[in-house]
């Protein structure tokens, strides 16, 4: 009997020799071959050609074939032209399991961020654990890219793009599958790219695409589900229903896909896709429009998301979502744009109702952290992160917002471990490896921090090149290019977004921090001061804060933390 290595390598070779396609280039070759040399064994004889003519035919087709083995091999041919296609990464990169079961509130933040300033020497630590590569090609994987507007009018783009992510909340209730997040599938939205480029850029084996046509009461949505290895179609549909259908649609599509993809659902698995937020399509829309404002991270945007699941609300009472979605929307208001007591209580307000009207909803219990953990509530909200992600374990706001609390109470070792889980779940999001980066400097981990913000440099040009107009992700940018040495860019990119975002706390925040790393601790102050009269409120984090680590003794950074509480 061969050993487990010889047959573990013989497996990989077959799966690489699939992937690149090379098994249907070596059958279509010979099929097409046969045919040739069969032609030319009638036809050459007859037209009194020499004998050595067929020959010659045979030794060119047999010739060919490495040629053809090869090519197939190095090269993937789709819509785009011939595109080289990479190598995989045969090694599986480490994971960083995420223990919640220590309480946020176990350790005094001010003792711990002392000890570490003091040199506390830590236990070693692996190299920081990047985003996975490729999947392995058995693991059930999708990506859902967002659907096509074909309405005609651009202001029905937050529909159909809403259509994509129920699809894929949906699907991300499922353990048995990997689904690529939002951010990474969004990426390629307006862009011409092959299925098995998308696919392979997102480390999933599936993609579904589609397209979404709405007109008054009618909607028509297309969908197919192709397999990312063969380009072929494993399902689609065409559905051309009344708007209020539009709930049965998608879960329609969603049992599609388990069914094409052989999952086997539990009785719990099959009541949470089965479960309808809503059944009032107008409610729907309006929620759809709050939610296509929430990711710009403006005050502005946050206020009209509150408006729009407002709306919803007051069409449909008992829409656990909206709630949840407004929850969010008060809680990022009172972090990043306006620290108001009412802001902090209709953030509480609005995740207890959505709560009280849906206990087993993931989302609900991740906003109820969240409006937990701008109070400082830190041990509460962590029972609420820990309920997100038992519920839903690709639930990305669970680890983001479970990691940002962590920080903010000084546990930078589970915030890392939370941030490098949601790097898991969504590896095209800037955000958490920013903190994960700050998170490894409160650490002292210097190498891991540096590998992380390296990493990032791509993630954030990505980022940038597709929303050009996120001034916070620009000053991100603008820090972490600095971390690494790029300081003439860093510069540049910094006074831009300061210039574009001069009335967004936010900004002129993370620009105090900039100015606090080069020690213009005066420029920094007056930004940090800026920061705080305009509404800046997150007393913890700036408290914690590595990247304002100059300004920790100063008189000045003092009053402003007492000016916060």
């Amino acid at each position: 009997m061969p050993d487990s290595s010889q047959a573990s390598s013989f497996e990989r070779l077959w799966s690489e020799l699939r992937r690149r396609r090379v098994i249907r280039v070596v059958v279509v070759y010979v099929i097409v071959g046969w045919v040739i040399i069969e032609v030319a064994a009638t036809m050459l004889p007859g037209l009194n050609l020499p004998g050595w003519t067929v020959t010659f035919v045979i030794a060119l087709v047999v010739l060919g074939f490495p040629a053809a083995v090869v090519m197939a091999w190095l090269f993937d041919l789709g819509p785009n032209g011939a595109m080289r296609t990479p190598a995989i990464n045969p090694s599986p990169l480490p994971t960083t399991a995420v223990d919640t079961a220590t309480p946020l509130a176990a350790r005094d933040p001010v003792a711990a961020h002392s000890a570490h300033a003091a040199g506390t020497a830590a236990t070693p630590h692996p190299e920081a654990p990047q985003p996975p590569s490729r999947s392995n090609p058995g693991h059930r994987s999708i990506a859902v890219l967002p659907f096509v507007n074909m309405s005609g009018a651009p202001d029905n783009e937050y529909f159909s793009d809403g259509i994509s992510e129920e699809i894929l909340n949906l699907l991300c209730k499922l353990p048995q599958l990997k689904v690529a997040s939002r951010t990474s599938a969004f990426a390629f939205k307006g862009k011409e790219a092959s299925i098995p480029a998308v696919a392979r850029e997102l480390n999933v084996g599936t993609v579904l695409e589609g397209s979404v046509r709405r007109a008054g009461d009618r909607v028509r949505i297309t969908a197919q589900l192709i397999d990312a290895d063969s380009d072929t179609h494993l399902w689609s549909e065409t559905y051309d229903r009344e708007m209020k259908d539009v709930f049965a649609i998608q879960d329609d599509i969603a049992h599609s896909i388990v069914k094409a993809l052989q999952v086997t659902l539990t009785p719990k698995e099959r009541r949470a896709m089965q479960f309808v937020a809503t059944s009032d399509p107008e409610a729907y829309d309006y929620y759809l429009r709050g939610r296509s404002y929430m990711y710009s991270m403006a005050r502005r945007d946050y206020e009209h998301a509150i408006r729009m699941y407002e709306q919803a609300i007051a069409v449909d009472s008992k829409y656990a979502l909206a709630y949840a979605g407004m929850a969010d929307a008060y809680s990022m208001l009172y972090r990043y744009a306006e620290a108001s007591t009412e802001n902090a209580t209709r953030a509480n307000r609005a995740s207890e109702q959505a709560l009280a009207l849906d206990v087993d909803s993931a989302e609900a219990h991740a906003s109820r952290g969240l409006a937990l953990f701008i109070r400082e509530n830190y041990t509460e909200a962590q029972q609420e992160f820990d309920a997100a992600i038992n519920l839903n374990a690709n639930l990305f706001e669970a680890y983001y917002y479970f990691g940002l609390a962590c920080s903010s109470a000084g546990d930078y070792e589970k915030a890392a471990q939370l941030y490098l889980r949601a790097m898991e779940v969504n590896p095209a999001d800037y955000q958490a490896p920013v903190f994960l980066a700050q998170a490894y400097a409160s650490l002292g981990r210097k190498q891991d921090e540096m590998k992380t913000r390296l990493g990032l440099l791509n993630t954030v040009e990505r980022h940038l090149k597709l929303n050009p107009h996120d001034t916070r992700a620009l000053q991100i940018g603008a820090n972490n290019l600095y971390q690494v040495g790029e300081k003439q860019k860093a510069l540049a990119m910094a006074e831009q977004a300061l210039v574009q975002g001069r009335d967004e706390p936010v900004v002129l925040y993370n620009g105090a921090c900039f100015y606090a790393m080069q020690g213009e601790k005066d420029r920094a102050l007056d930004l940090l001061e800026q920061a705080v009269r305009l509404g800046w409120g997150d007393r913890a984090w700036m408290e914690h804060d590595s990247e304002l680590e100059s300004l920790h003794a100063n008189q000045r950074f003092e009053a402003l933390l007492a000016k916060i509480q």
